[in-house]
């Protein structure tokens, strides 16, 4: 498994538009050495990342009239669990296939990739939603965070796992290494007075899903776009951590001894330092280049080599652009690939 990235640029997921073969070319030409499938919030309400992933979920329930997701744990259970897990033992990952009801961009991306590969393509990155972000977002009838439902948050935590682990054998013909970012953006709020969730559960789902990544030949990243308990992901078996360098570089660079344990095994950092809620159009790829070399610098001083930091790293945005515009979409696109050029 390659972990030389050398400053490549990839995304995170999302985009704004509605059209999937729009986004699907945009991804593709903007992202030519790892493009992403894009997920279209815009689009389709099942296409929200509390959404995307949850087919086949025991005790899902859709709300169409409501544009809403919920887990209905009023009835017996009993035969969707029974049935899930079986398929989850049997390793059976076209049951847990993303339909395109849910992920037109996917196919999109999907048929695009079976006219041609776009040159010097190194990668395809694919993403699932995290399970504490999933876990905090979807609930049951009553309201619930369906985290604190054992038995349907294993379900989850197995579930997200084998959405990972299909897109995996969906992209193995093209013969390019998959990424799979886990995107956590609940992660801020761990450890905060509001959360009752603890840091050892997260990692040990995260860790979960991480494995059935690396069964399938994947390479796993974790995406976080605010805060974060950083030395516990950097301790997880993630081979990308993928953070909002624009907000929060400093906060990162706190934990100079976790980061270079992390690279000393093969760790890589995508740095996400293009803005995208904070996009102006007044920032540069030169003063962008610059905050990650002050970083780098920083971490130099702390032992870790620059040329391995520059080998395993790649350059993505700050956070996915579904809430954005396409025009400044496009924008910070082209602001990514000059950035990535530098």
């Amino acid at each position: 498994m390659t972990n030389e990235y050398n400053c490549i640029a990839t995304g995170i997921g999302s985009l704004p538009h509605q059209d999937p073969g729009e986004a699907a070319g945009l991804a593709l030409a903007s992202l030519p050495e790892a493009p992403i499938w894009p997920q279209l919030p815009q689009k389709d309400f099942r296409e929200h990342m509390d959404g995307q992933y949850s087919e086949t979920m025991p005790g899902l329930r859709v709300d169409k009239d409501k544009n809403r997701i919920y887990f209905d744990t009023a009835k017996d259970l009993t035969p969707e669990l029974e049935k899930f897990f079986q398929r989850y033992l049997d390793k059976d990952y076209a049951f847990f296939k993303i339909s395109e009801e849910y992920a037109a961009g996917f196919y999109a991306f999907l048929r695009s990739l079976q006219k041609g590969i776009p040159p010097g393509a190194r990668f395809l990155k694919g993403h699932i939603t995290g399970p504490l972000t999933f876990g905090t977002s979807v609930k049951d009838e009553k309201g619930y965070d369906i985290i604190h439902n054992e038995v349907l948050f294993d379900a989850v935590v197995k579930g997200l796992a084998m959405k990972a682990a299909w897109q995996i054998e969906v992209f193995k013909p093209f013969g390019l290494p998959v990424i799979i970012f886990i995107d956590e953006p609940a992660m801020e709020s761990l450890g905060s007075a509001f959360s009752a969730v603890a840091a050892e559960t997260v990692s040990e789902k995260l860790n979960e899903i991480i494995d059935v990544i690396h069964d399938r030949g994947g390479i796993a990243g974790i995406h976080c776009c605010g805060n974060a308990d950083w030395p516990m992901l950097f301790r997880t078996g993630v081979d990308i951590i993928n953070f909002d360098a624009f907000g929060y570089l400093d906060r990162v660079l706190l934990y100079p001894d976790d980061i270079k344990t992390f690279i000393a095994r093969g760790g890589a950092l995508a740095w996400g330092v293009v803005p995208t809620a904070e996009f102006t159009g007044q920032e540069t790829a030169e003063g962008l280049v610059a905050k990650i070399e002050a970083g780098m610098k920083t971490l130099g001083k702390q032992g870790i080599d620059r040329a391995r930091l520059m080998r395993q790293c790649l350059i993505t945005p700050s956070c996915g652009m579904g809430s954005l515009t396409p025009g400044k979409t496009e924008a910070i696109l082209k602001l990514l690939r000059e950035v990535s050029g530098k």
